[in-house]
């Protein structure tokens, strides 16, 4: 469980990215996928994981910003 201040970055990143991965399934795909092969190349090295996958965070990350200012997004109600 996440507690988190409403209307904050930390609350809004992690809806944000729900959000455009669920509006860009190719998007989803390559994030799932990427998860997958890091989480079998990295079972036992949790900081080794975390780096293998940062640059594509980091891409997905600019690409969902992008896509938020194209449309207009603003946060939803969380799935909790």
């Amino acid at each position: 469980m996440h507690v988190r201040q409403p209307g904050s970055f930390s609350q809004q990143f992690p809806l944000l990215l729900r959000d455009h991965l669920r509006c860009r399934p190719a998007a989803a795909n390559e994030y799932a996928a990427a998860e997958r092969h890091c989480a079998a190349l990295f079972r036992h090295d949790r900081r080794g994981y975390v780096r293998a996958k940062d640059a594509l965070v980091r891409d997905i990350v600019r690409r969902a910003d992008a896509w938020a200012q194209d449309t207009g997004w603003a946060p939803g109600p969380s799935d909790a």
